[in-house]
């Protein structure tokens, strides 16, 4: 599933809340990221910490297994900081920057700044990054996030991201297209758990990944659990 679909939205309740910390473990099914696998097709399991501050400013460390190549597991850690404001309007304004890193030291450490709206059933993020997994390549991403409650604790979720290189590009790492995911779902909650279900396509941006062969749609589940 994809990890940031959805997340301006938490923040539009982090903004109303005083500071707190909460953390967030999920086992996935296949960790998709902006439509593509960087587990291979396999399972993942992800921790997430997150400090909120009451004046709006939060901070935050994520963790995950990945696999970029077959049978050699790594560990990807980002650090993530920003500050989210809620307007008189309901709507949110949010920015920040992530910083990841991959063990195994190959290099696909990179920076990511990021900007974005919300409000309580909808979001929208740009991402800019100068060096995208370390590869050489500029990048920006823009996403579109929105849920629709469907019952008391089920919504109906759904994303749709597009990544632009601006330089850098090569016909092997994916060319200077743009390139589309999307992802169609359902999220059930129950008490502090979360189940996502929900069906994932991309058109081929994994080589613009350091990932290889892995399917370009999956069907995913997602269990968190927050604390």
């Amino acid at each position: 599933m994809l990890r940031w679909a959805l997340a301006l939205l938490a923040s539009v309740a982090a903004t109303a809340s005083f500071a707190q910390v909460s953390v967030t473990a999920s086992l996935l099914s296949d960790d998709r990221f902006r439509g593509v696998s960087l587990t291979r097709d396999h399972p993942a399991a992800q921790l997430d910490v997150t400090y909120d501050h009451d004046s709006g400013w939060y901070a935050g460390a994520f963790g995950s297994n990945v696999e970029f190549d077959p049978g050699r597991p790594e560990a990807e850690l980002i650090g993530y900081t920003g500050y989210a404001r809620r307007l008189d309007s309901g709507w949110s304004l949010d920015g920040g920057a992530a910083y990841s890193t991959i063990s195994g030291g190959d290099g696909y450490s990179y920076l990511e700044l990021h900007a974005g709206v919300a409000s309580q059933a909808l979001s929208a993020r740009l991402y800019f990054s100068p060096d995208y997994f370390g590869r050489g390549i500029r990048t920006l991403y823009a996403e579109l996030n929105a849920s629709h409650r469907v019952l008391d604790r089920v919504d109906l979720i759904g994303h749709a991201g597009v990544l632009q290189a601006l330089s850098g590009a090569t016909a092997q790492t994916g060319g200077t297209h743009p390139h589309v995911d999307l992802l169609a779902g359902v999220e059930a909650r129950v008490q502090r758990f979360t189940l996502q279900l929900g069906r994932v396509t991309s058109d081929g941006a994994r080589r613009v990944y350091p990932v290889y062969g892995q399917t370009s749609g999956a069907w995913t589940a997602r269990l968190s659990a927050r604390f």
